[in-house]
């Protein structure tokens, strides 16, 4: 008996620690809506490092900022390309987030950065 308890103790652990951001789902999807309604882009490839960690930090919240068009694949390879955007756009490194003022900044932003950038509500930690 005392063996499952710690079993089971030992993958409740091992499941809090796969989680894949440390803020809720809820904030994290009012993020994503948020940089999507203030047209905000993520350059980026299917095959990008860089561009998988940026996805991780959002968690399943990342479907919001794919479906709604924030992300846009550059490689022609990937699902849904717009290489001739990114190629206009001059997109060199991935990813590169590209905001409403023109700014960009490339490579992997802190969620909170791109909240406040966008002029959206910072995501909620758990």
């Amino acid at each position: 008996m005392k063996l499952l308890l710690i079993i089971f103790i030992l993958i409740l652990l091992i499941i809090a620690g796969c989680s894949s951001t440390k803020y809720t789902k809820e904030s994290l999807d009012k993020l994503a809506n948020c940089l999507a309604d203030k047209n905000v882009k993520e350059y980026g490839t299917f095959w990008c490092p860089n561009c998988a960690k940026q996805q991780k930090m959002f968690g399943l919240s990342y479907n919001i900022i794919v479906e709604r068009g924030v992300y846009v694949e550059c490689d022609a390879r990937g699902k849904n390309p717009q290489s001739e955007l990114c190629l206009n756009k001059n997109v060199q490194k991935y990813p590169d987030w590209e905001f409403a003022d023109g700014s960009r900044y490339i490579g992997v932003q802190d969620l909170e950065f791109l909240a406040e950038k966008a002029g959206c509500e910072k995501p909620i930690e758990k």
